[in-house]
């Protein structure tokens, strides 16, 4: 068994990845969630930007500690993973610090949008982003990354796509 007892398939994620940068972005608007096949939250769009949930892990209440570091470590063995062939496909990605959030340094009449979604799921860890990507709708920036937002919730792994550059906020 897993830690995270939730498989996880490399070629499928990015397989998500691709189908997410053949979507369009919309231009404007406010962030929509999307339906989706799975209880709860898979997706939504807003002003610029599409974000999807690639991988959920289980929930851990109640878990031992121990299997939660290992948990902890799982997923990141899995974004990394995701990382390694995105660079492989793109070039070397960039980190993007979401710090600046988990500190409260946020101007909040700045955040973009992106970041906002980002934030409805307390997803405050580091984002891969390359770009800009080509697409069918013009360049585009990916961002990937992986968290939970409390330690008995399940780790999710998301990509986002942007129309605009995805870039350190200040304070970050």
């Amino acid at each position: 068994m897993t830690a995270t007892g939730t498989p996880f398939d490399v070629s499928a994620v990015l397989a998500a990845v691709d189908d997410l940068l053949g979507m369009s972005v919309p231009s404007s608007g406010p962030t929509a969630w999307e339906p989706g096949q799975a209880e709860g939250w898979s997706a939504s769009h807003g002003d610029g930007f599409r974000l999807q949930l690639l991988w959920k892990s289980r929930a851990y209440t109640e878990v031992p500690g121990s299997e939660r570091d290992a948990a902890r470590e799982e997923a990141a063995e899995y974004l990394a993973a995701l990382t390694e062939t995105l660079d492989e496909r793109w070039g070397e990605h960039r980190v993007v610090g979401m710090g600046a959030f988990a500190r409260g340094e946020v101007d909040e009449e700045s955040v973009p949008p992106l970041f906002d979604e980002l934030r409805t799921f307390a997803l405050y860890e580091d984002l891969m982003v390359w770009g800009p990507v080509g697409s069918d709708h013009g360049p585009r920036w990916v961002a990937v990354t992986v968290g939970q937002c409390d330690e008995d919730a399940p780790h999710l792994m998301v990509a986002g796509v942007s129309a605009v550059p995805v870039e350190e906020l200040p304070g970050g």
